[in-house]
C-alpha cells in the first residue's frame, strides 16, 4: 500500500489544515521567482516585530491570540493514497 505524507497546519483561531506534502512541493518558489517572492513579502506589514513579554504564549501576561492570519506547523502524518484507475 503506498502513503502519502500529510502536512498539518494550524492557525490561531484553532483550524486545522492538510496540505499533501506533494502539493507543497509542487508550490516550491523556484530561484527565479525568489527575489520577487522576497520583495512581495517585505511590501507587506511587518509580521516580524520584538515580542513584548506579555505577548508570548503560555505567559500569565499574555492577551489571548485573535484573528487567524498566522499558520503554525503542527506536524505531519503518513496517509493510504488511493489506487488509480
Amino acid at each position: 500500500m503506498k502513503k502519502q505524507q500529510i502536512i498539518v497546519f494550524m492557525d490561531g483561531a484553532g483550524n486545522y489544515y492538510e496540505v499533501p506534502r506533494a502539493l507543497l512541493e509542487r508550490s516550491r518558489v523556484s530561484e527565479r521567482r525568489k527575489r520577487k517572492v522576497i520583495a512581495a513579502l517585505e511590501e507587506c506589514e511587518a509580521t516580524h516585530l520584538y515580542i513584548r513579554a506579555s505577548a508570548i504564549p503560555g505567559s500569565i501576561a499574555s492577551d489571548k491570540f485573535v484573528g487567524a492570519h498566522q499558520l503554525y506547523y503542527v506536524g505531519f502524518y503518513l496517509s493510504s493514497t488511493k489506487a488509480k484507475r
